[in-house]
């Protein structure tokens, strides 16, 4: 039977139009591997157009949260991100591309068409933006425009994609003191390369975020007053394509004892609930712009009977996934602390709760973030 030859079976032929079409439905991971083939796939595979048609197609699928994990107090300190898928919970640590001593630190601003920006320090002093595509490898600094404003009680970053567009844009607020009414605001585009544009916008609110949501090129931030800012008034957008700023007043009703802002069915979504005993409530209102300079509120969802935990929470689909922490020590003075995290999908349709992943640190640590990312062939 060796001697026999193998039948051989002509491969039906595939038109350029259907191997593209297969591609644009593959995820990113294969098509990167494809781009090895020759220089014929390798242009076509990077072209803008096919980037953006990947992306259509993967959008929703493949989601992951970027946990970042770090010393108290301060929110500049994360030193480990966890990447965690949202359907099984499987997990592993993401490292940075570049070598952070004891002295640096850095914090993840934000995550869009599985681009993530950084803003970091090898010495503790001087400061950059790291734009960064984990998939691709791909990577670029840019100056950190927060270092012109060092001593500013206000100084916050956000970052993301304009709408079906492969140019991003990196907004900077600021603030010196949180009783003055002016925000003075950066501008960096990705198409310049360089900070293009700056202004200042004149509100009442003291202090914005830190978290915020961008969706279609605007910029979202819950804008807070009161005796340690724990009063939310309004909502402060930003729209990255007019460069212009926007606020709307939030409804007494849409008000409780915690807040948050996640994506929510391609929007914004406002969350306020509460855990006090054993009354717990959660509510989803999605916020839209009208068209002009005003946003229109619309309840969503109630939840009776389920809490979150005052800690980072997103919406994913129809779940919300969210994090708690648990300190505590032995009770021996020279016993260490230990921290357990716990990254869990609460299915508020069936008031069931499942856990995803489960990590311990056998020291004292916070969580710092959690940014949802997925997947992507953007270019930096």
């Amino acid at each position: 039977m060796s001697g026999i030859s193998p039948k051989k079976n002509p491969l039906p032929y595939l038109g350029d139009d259907l191997v593209w079409k297969i591609l644009t439905k593959a995820d990113p991971k294969t098509v990167g591997r494809c781009r090895t083939l020759n220089k014929s796939w390798n242009f076509r595979l990077n072209t803008p157009y096919f980037v953006k048609q990947n992306w259509a197609e993967q959008k929703g699928q493949n989601i992951n949260v970027i946990v970042g994990v770090g010393n108290p107090p301060a929110d500049e300190n994360s030193q480990w991100f966890i990447r965690a898928d949202v359907n099984d919970g499987v997990h592993s640590q993401l490292n940075l591309p570049i070598v952070i001593n004891q002295l640096g630190f850095y914090s993840l601003i934000g995550s869009d068409h599985g681009v993530l920006c950084i803003k970091l320090s090898q010495g503790g002093l001087n400061s950059r933006l790291l734009i960064w595509n984990p998939l691709t490898g791909m990577m670029k600094y840019v100056f950190d425009e927060s270092k012109k404003h060092s001593r500013h009680h206000v100084s916050v970053f956000a970052f993301g994609y304009l709408y079906d567009s492969m140019e991003y844009r990196i907004v900077h607020v600021f603030k010196r003191h949180y009783i003055h009414r002016t925000l003075g605001w950066s501008l960096y585009c990705s198409f310049e390369n360089d900070w293009c544009d700056s202004g200042s916008f004149t509100s009442d609110v003291q202090k914005l975020g830190p978290k915020s949501i961008i969706v279609d090129g605007i910029v979202y931030w819950i804008g807070w007053e009161g005796t340690n800012f724990t009063e939310p008034s309004l909502i402060i957008s930003f729209s990255m394509i007019q460069r212009q700023f926007f606020e709307s007043i939030i409804p007494i009703d849409a008000r409780s004892t915690y807040h948050s802002l996640t994506n929510l069915h391609d929007g914004v979504g406002f969350i306020p609930y509460r855990n006090i005993g054993f009354s717990r409530e959660v509510i989803v209102w999605e916020i839209k712009h009208d068209g002009q300079d005003k946003l229109n509120w619309d309840k969503r969802i109630r939840v009776t009977g389920l809490g979150i935990p005052y800690n980072p929470s997103m919406f994913i689909g129809k779940d919300i996934i969210s994090i708690m922490e648990c300190r505590s020590r032995f009770g021996g003075s020279n016993d260490a602390d230990r921290t357990d995290l716990l990254l869990s999908r609460l299915k508020w349709n069936g008031a069931r709760r499942e856990h995803l992943m489960h990590r311990t640190w056998q020291q004292n640590v916070h969580v710092k973030s959690m940014t949802m990312h997925s997947e992507s062939l953007y270019i930096v």
